[in-house]
């Protein structure tokens, strides 16, 4: 009969320990997330828009709200003569780097062109803020040349990387 007192008492306490563990440490947490995303305030105008691209210029710029976020939509123009296979869109929130990465790499067959010579593309990206500016960072075109700020470059040489047969998926 002792022993059974003292498992109940032990498995008692277990599950106490338990409870406390479940609404202290992992419910606020949960609700933290929540409710940082509830505190970013809607945006009436789109952030700043920057470029580091010389041959990849934005023609039309618009803020659309999806469900409860809100995303910038760019309407992009490929002023080269050749075909655009990558493009990076960025920004940062919350001391964070978003971006946005559009490309075509396979690893099996050579890229797609995205954006044709003298044409247009349409990117979205989330995650805005209003003192965060939005910022082309970088193109690759077909015939391997690349251009913008270097931090993006690698970002996209990185996914190439992977996207590859370098680094990516097996299949």
């Amino acid at each position: 009969m002792r022993r059974h007192k003292k498992f109940a008492v032990f498995v008692a306490i277990g599950v106490c320990i338990g409870l406390v563990t479940w609404f202290a440490l992992l419910r606020p947490a949960t609700g933290a997330s929540q409710e940082r995303t509830s505190r970013r305030p809607a945006l009436t105008k789109l952030p700043e828009i920057k470029s580091c691209v010389e041959h990849v210029k934005l023609v039309k710029a618009e803020l659309v709200n999806q469900g409860d976020s809100q995303v910038a939509v760019l309407e992009l123009e490929n002023q080269a003569y050749i075909g655009v296979i990558s493009i990076s869109v960025e920004t940062i929130a919350d001391k964070h780097k978003h971006s946005v990465v559009w490309s075509a790499f396979s690893p099996d067959k050579p890229p797609l062109i995205i954006i044709p010579p003298h044409e247009k593309g349409t990117m979205q990206i989330g995650n805005l803020e209003a003192n965060s500016p939005i910022r082309i960072g970088s193109v690759m075109f077909s015939d391997g040349t690349e251009e913008g700020c270097e931090s993006s470059l690698k970002t996209m040489r990185e996914m190439k990387d992977f996207h590859t047969k370098k680094g990516g998926p097996q299949e």
